[in-house]
């Protein structure tokens, strides 16, 4: 009975530590993707759901990338980072808010944190492949090590063919989850360093609020 039972636990440990790797391989392909792209421009849509109070809100967008820079462009919002300092325009209230975001802050909102942070703090599992919409999928579960994180889950699809995100879905602790699908995704841009910062000129009446 005892042989069976250690048996038994050493297949469950081998499976657990086959899925993690295969989880890390699948995702380091991706980042390798994303780092060789060059200049990326991509259209998204968001769908953010409160499970407990059966609410929706989905808005679609658009992203400029190019390595640790972005700038993301909302209905209501525009922000830039230049890899430094990031400047959020609001654009009911023409407001800029600059600020120097952590590391931490900047998982929140920073496409290409997406290709990086699997790497530290967070347990990975393969969970297989899926057919959605015609293409074949690679699924992803991250779970952070940390008890008290604010993120309890990330589950991310890959396009198989093509190594990109084509899906995140990030729950919080408070149930909220944040739902990511990739629209279209095209590499290769010749995009300016200019257009990861904001420019006074473009948005004369903005007020300035400087948090740094």
């Amino acid at each position: 009975m005892k042989t069976k039972l250690l048996s038994l636990i050493s297949l469950l440990v081998f499976t657990l530590s086959t899925s993690a790797q295969d989880a890390r391989t699948i995702l380091d392909k991706a980042a390798e993707t994303y780092n060789k792209a060059g200049g990326v421009v991509a259209s998204f849509t968001l769908d953010s759901k409160d499970t407990k109070a059966k609410l929706v809100y989905s808005y679609d967008g658009k992203a400029y990338m190019k390595g640790d820079k972005f700038k993301i462009e909302i209905p209501d919002a525009i922000t830039w980072f230049d890899g430094k300092t990031q400047w959020v325009y609001v654009k009911d209230t023409e407001e800029v808010n600059i600020s120097n975001p952590t590391g931490a802050e900047l998982q929140g909102i920073s496409p290409s944190m997406l290709f990086s942070i699997y790497k530290k703090g967070y347990n990975l599992s393969y969970k297989g492949e899926k057919r959605i919409g015609g293409k074949t999928v690679l699924e992803i579960e991250l779970i952070p090590q940390k008890k008290n994180a604010d993120i309890t889950k990330i589950l991310v699809q890959i396009d198989k063919a093509s190594n990109v995100f084509s899906k995140i879905t990030l729950t919080d602790k408070a149930g909220i989850q944040n739902i990511l699908s990739i629209k279209s995704y095209q590499t290769g841009s010749n995009i300016s360093d200019a257009t990861f910062s904001f420019n006074k000129k473009d948005y004369p009446s903005a007020e300035i609020v400087d948090l740094r």
